[in-house]
């Protein structure tokens, strides 16, 4: 898998994109980073959905209401990307 998987859906005729990546749930570091995820996107429009695959390992979807701002789409790379290599 890719660092993440990235899909457009179309809502209210705009396009959106919704993140996919795995994560190791039995990793400190990677918890802490996906904890800093939650944080930021708490108070906002942004969903995350934790679909777990087994007792380690867990899909994160993050499924925004509007499109990313430059700014959240640089946390959230820089983020990601630091969660999945640790995988």
């Amino acid at each position: 898998m890719e660092k993440f998987e990235m899909e457009t859906l179309e809502i209210k005729g705009e396009k959106i994109e919704t993140w996919k990546f795995k994560i190791n749930t039995d990793n400190k570091t990677s918890i802490k980073l996906l904890k800093e995820i939650v944080d930021y996107i708490n108070g906002t429009n942004i969903k995350l959905v934790i679909d777990p695959i087994d007792k380690i390992f867990a899909y994160i979807y993050l499924y925004p209401q509007e499109i990313f701002t430059p700014p959240d789409r640089d946390f959230f790379i820089e983020r990601i990307n630091k969660i999945v290599e640790l995988i």
